[in-house]
């Protein structure tokens, strides 16, 4: 029996993913847009295909319990809660540098997700555990690609729903499989892993604000010094970089968009304010 969410957080629940590709209704705006070139997202994608790592395909729905685990400032707090939860059994999928966080506290995440271009990213997969699944984006910088080959077994590609990117991969595989979602690590890891098979999920460190002017719980200086924008959501304001306010609203989106076959228990920030307040696209207020 499934029991380990909390009673009083809203539960939201999200559709199958279906093979059309699905993006936001709205643009993506400022710093939410793709932060690599259109010509080196399509260059990274026509080599990494050819490089024989395993593909990610459906799987049917099953009934295992796991987090999302991003960088976000109340990944601090609540890091006791993470080590509670992986302790009892709940399978963690660490985002970006959440996954060395995660493992310089003991506590060996069950896959790690990435979606960034940029070739910074390599140094978030430097430390590999037998025990982890990697699941990196075709888009991903070749380099990514070329450390994980020592876990070749391990690693799984991927590959976002972006048009331009369709003809590439029509060309390569006989069938793939493209995962839909937003301009962030969360917003495809979730549907990715619905894709998988899951459909029960805790949300950590995915606030989508600042928490005492921090955008991270660990320093990452590729984010430092972004404008700073309030938002307000069911009477409360919170203090976001841009790219924080485009991953609320897709947020939103993805949450509309799809149905009604996924739990969400997310901890803190932005995005649990809009859960708590059933915040619509208009309640999304910047000020």
């Amino acid at each position: 029996m499934f029991t380990s969410f909390h009673s009083d957080p809203p539960k939201v629940v999200i559709a199958p993913i279906q093979q059309e590709t699905w993006v936001p209704a709205e643009e993506i705006t400022m710093e939410g847009r793709l932060n690599s070139g259109l010509e080196t997202v399509k260059a990274n994608v026509k080599h990494n295909i050819t490089l024989g790592f395993q593909q990610v395909q459906p799987y049917p729905t099953n009934d295992v319990e796991a987090m999302i685990v991003g960088g976000g400032p109340s990944l601090k707090r609540d890091i006791e809660e993470i080590r509670d939860l992986r302790e009892r059994g709940v399978k963690l999928i660490a985002l970006n540098n959440a996954y060395q966080y995660c493992l310089d506290y003991e506590i060996k995440p069950s896959a790690y997700v990435m979606v960034d271009a940029r070739p910074f990213n390599l140094r978030f997969v430097e430390n590999t555990i037998p025990e982890c699944k990697y699941f990196i984006a075709s888009q991903c910088d070749p380099s990514v690609f070329e450390r994980l080959e020592a876990v070749k077994d391990q690693t799984y590609i991927w590959h976002t729903s972006a048009e331009e990117i369709q003809d590439i991969l029509t060309a390569q595989y006989p069938k793939c499989f493209p995962v839909p979602g937003g301009s962030t690590v969360l917003l495809r890891a979730i549907p990715l892993f619905r894709m998988l098979g899951f459909k029960r999920f805790h949300i950590f460190g995915c606030d989508s604000c600042l928490e005492d002017g921090a955008h991270h719980a660990y320093e990452q200086k590729e984010n430092d010094e972004q404008a700073v924008i309030p938002v307000r959501v069911g009477g409360k304001i919170f203090y976001c970089n841009p790219w924080m306010v485009s991953q609320a609203r897709e947020f939103i989106d993805l949450v509309g968009c799809m149905g009604d076959v996924m739990e969400l228990n997310i901890h803190g920030g932005l995005l649990r304010q809009i859960l708590e307040s059933g915040a619509e696209r208009a309640a999304l207020e910047e000020m």
